[in-house]
Order: structure tokens, then sequence, then C-alpha cells
């Protein structure tokens, strides 16, 4: 299944349609959600997956950002400048923070060796192992949806990111990207168990398992729906089923 030449300059956006990339069914796309090869066609949901740019492939092009005098050797200082770029650009330098238990993108420059000042090689040395962190994001309907959110909030403000933008610097050129790119954030998960059990792992690491686990995943389930009139009938539904057990008389 292809996708039509977008002839109208105008975003398009792909879902549910599967291609062949790199022995994957999937759609391969940037972290903007735009397919590999093209700045207008868009893909998101189980079809697609997101190709995190690994930060050894930009290097060298992120320490020549910062060593604007051209020495050939940065201080720790020098890169304030683009700190909060990096982080943004290549979201695996904060998990790699966060793993190591590291404040921020100084005392990683710092504790990996004990200097103020470094070279090329230090700093290769120094984020070898950060992509080790890069993962795929699940094919569920929560990274769905918070794709869909992402995209319909970059669409309706296309023009005013085009004057102003508002992502981070380019490293790989000048100006910055128009927007943010795209960041999931992990709500929970709920699994059903049967006979009115469900395990459930919310943010924090916190896991839960029993009736009362069901019960907080019914009320997530409901406030999920689109319209009041189908709350109302799968908890009628639900009531049904609680007071007069399950009806097998039709399977």
């Amino acid at each position: 299944m292809g996708a039509r030449p977008n002839t109208f300059n105008t975003p398009g956006v792909l879902e549910n349609a599967y291609f062949l990339k790199t022995n994957r069914r999937v759609l391969a796309t940037d972290e903007w959600l735009r397919v590999e090869g093209s700045d207008c066609i868009y893909a998101l949901g189980d079809c697609a997956t997101i190709n995190q740019r690994k930060v050894m492939e930009d290097i060298s092009v992120i320490f020549n950002k910062a060593d604007k005098n051209n020495t050939g050797r940065l201080k720790v200082e020098d890169f304030k400048e683009v700190i909060n770029d990096i982080c943004e650009r290549y979201p695996q330098v904060e998990i790699h923070l966060k793993k190591r238990q590291l404040k921020d993108f100084v005392h990683l420059m710092k504790h990996s060796h004990g200097d103020h000042e470094f070279n090329i090689e230090k700093f290769k040395s120094s984020l070898s192992e950060v992509d080790s962190q890069m993962k795929n994001l699940p094919a569920t309907a929560q990274v769905a949806a918070q794709q869909g959110a992402y995209l319909a909030d970059c669409f309706n403000r296309m023009e005013i990111c085009e004057k102003y933008p508002e992502g981070p610097l380019r490293f790989r050129g000048a100006g910055k990207h128009r927007f943010r790119p795209f960041r999931y954030k992990h709500f929970g998960q709920f699994a059903p168990l049967g006979g009115e059990q469900t395990a459930a792992q919310l943010p924090g690491d916190w896991i839960s398992i029993g009736q009362s686990t069901q019960w907080l995943w019914y009320s997530v389930y409901a406030s999920k729906l689109v319209s009041w009139r189908t709350r109302m009938l799968v908890i009628s539904d639900w009531g049904r089923r609680f007071i007069f057990g399950r009806d097998s008389s039709r399977i």
C-alpha cells in the first residue's frame, strides 16, 4: 500500500498502513514522526517506528557546534549553551543520566574524566554508552493517542513555527527545528487476569494486583470513551454482568 503524492503541499498522515522497511513491516520515521525521505508525510501508531538518531552519529558536529573558537579543546562551561538542545534532540542522554544517577550533562563530563577540559576523543569516550539506552516504543493505543495529539498540535501551529521555530538547535545545519521532537510519556498499563482480577503498572514503578485494580481499570477505560452515551452503555453492561453474571447462552 503506497501513499499518494502530496500535491497540495499539506501534511499527509498514514495510519495502519504497512511498508517493508529494513526487514520490518513498519514505516521508519524520524523524531518528528515524518516518514524517512519525506518532509510532509507522517506516520503514527503501530504502522510506524521512530528511528531515534544516535549521539555518536553526530558527535563531531556537536563538538564543533560548542567549539566556537575552533581550538579543538573545550571546557565544560562551553557546553552550557547547547546542553538543553543536546538533551532534547537525543533523549537517550537524559535516560543515561538517570541511570548513572547524575544531575545533568555537566556532571556527566566531569564524572567521566574528572577534569574541566577535554578534546574530541575524551568527548566521544564520555558519551560512548549513551546510545545503548535507546528503545523502540511499544505498539499500544497509548503511544498512538499521544502521537496523534502531538501531530494535531504541530499542524495547528505550522505557520507560526515556520516563523518562530521552537525546536532544538540543528547540529547539522543552521537555525532550529520547527517543532520539539515527539516525546512519549508512559502513564502505566493494565493487564486483565480474569475473575475480576487485574494487574497494573503505574508511573513510579508502582505495581498493583487485585479486584481494586480491576475497578481502577474500569474507571480509566470509561474515561477514555468518546461520548457519555457510550460510557453509560458500557457501565450499565458492566453492572448487569456484575449482578447477574456473564451471559454465555449464545456461546
